[in-house]
C-alpha cells in the first residue's frame, strides 16, 4: 500500500478551508431569512389577535343590545323629564314621547330611519305627538357618542339643532371630532363657533342630565323610550318601551293614549 503524499493530504484540508466562508455566508443568509420568517409570522399573529378582539368586542355590543331589545314593554309606569330637552311637534300635543338614545347606537339608527320617520308623518306632523329626545350615550360601548351629543348641542346654539340630529344619524360611522367640524361646516354652521362649543364641553353637562333622568327611568340599553299622555310641567309619566320596537308597538300604546284623550276631554 502507497503511503500518501503531502499533495494528497493537503488538498482535502485547502477544499474545507475555501469552502467555509462560502458555507458561513450561506448559514447567515438563512438565519436572516427565517428571522424574517418568523418576524412575518408574529405579524400575522398579532393582526388576527387585534382581529379576533375587534370582532368579540362587535359580539357583545350586539348581544348588549338584543338583550335589552328583545324586553317588551312593561305595563309599570315610569317618569321621564323633558326639561331643557329639544323637541318635535306641538308642545301641547295629546301624546309625549321621550327617546333616551346614542348617536353610535346601530338600534337607535335603525329606530330612526325607519319607525321615527313614520310616527313623524302620521302623529308629530299631525299634532298628535310631542317627540323628546334626551341623550343617552353608551361610553363603554361607543367611545365617540358623547362628543356626538354635544356637537347637535352645539349645532342648536346656532339653531340647526334637528339638523345635526338627522346628519349624525345619516353618518353613523364618522363621528370623530374632525368629521364633526367637517359636518358643523356642511350644515352652513360659523366653523369657529363650533369648534369652540365643542372644545369647551359646556355641553356636557345637557349630556350628564340626559344620563341621569334616563337611568331614574330605568332606561338600561338604547334605544329607550317613555310614552304618556302630555301633562302641564317638565315630566312625562308613561309607558316604558325598551329596545327599538316595531312601528306596531308604538302605534299600539298611542292610539290608546289618543282615545284616553278623547274620552277625558284631554284634561291632564
Amino acid at each position: 500500500m502507497r503511503a500518501p503524499t503531502m499533495r494528497s493530504l493537503l488538498i482535502p484540508v485547502f477544499a474545507i478551508l475555501f469552502a467555509a466562508p462560502t458555507v458561513r455566508a450561506q448559514m447567515a443568509v438563512d438565519s436572516i431569512r427565517e428571522l424574517a420568517a418568523m418576524r412575518a409570522d408574529l405579524e400575522h399573529i398579532k393582526a388576527d389577535q387585534d382581529l379576533i378582539k375587534s370582532q368579540l368586542a362587535q359580539i357583545l355590543r350586539v348581544l348588549s343590545q338584543r338583550s335589552v331589545q328583545a324586553r317588551a314593554p312593561t305595563a309599570r309606569p315610569v317618569r321621564a323629564s323633558v326639561a331643557d330637552a329639544p323637541s318635535l311637534g306641538r308642545a301641547d300635543a295629546p301624546v309625549t314621547i321621550v327617546e333616551f338614545s346614542d348617536y353610535q347606537c346601530p338600534f337607535c339608527q335603525r329606530f330612526y330611519n325607519t319607525t321615527l320617520a313614520a310616527l313623524k308623518k302620521d302623529y308629530i306632523d299631525a299634532g298628535k305627538v310631542r317627540y323628546v329626545f334626551r341623550d343617552y350615550p353608551l361610553e363603554q360601548l361607543h367611545s365617540h357618542a358623547r362628543k356626538a351629543a354635544e356637537a347637535a348641542h352645539c349645532a342648536g346654539e346656532q339653531g340647526k339643532y334637528w339638523q345635526m340630529h338627522d346628519a349624525l344619524f345619516q353618518n353613523q360611522g364618522a363621528l370623530e371630532l374632525p368629521q364633526l367640524a367637517e359636518r358643523a361646516r356642511s350644515l352652513g354652521l360659523d366653523g369657529a363657533t363650533f369648534d369652540t362649543c365643542l372644545s369647551s364641553g359646556r355641553n356636557a353637562a345637557r349630556v350628564d342630565r340626559g344620563l341621569a333622568e334616563g337611568a331614574a327611568a330605568g332606561v338600561e340599553g338604547t334605544p329607550g323610550f317613555v310614552i304618556g299622555r302630555t301633562k302641564t310641567g317638565d315630566t312625562v309619566e308613561g309607558t316604558p318601551i325598551r329596545g327599538a320596537q316595531s312601528l306596531d308597538t308604538f302605534r299600539q300604546i298611542i292610539e290608546q293614549l289618543l282615545a284616553r284623550s278623547d274620552r277625558d276631554g284631554r284634561v291632564p
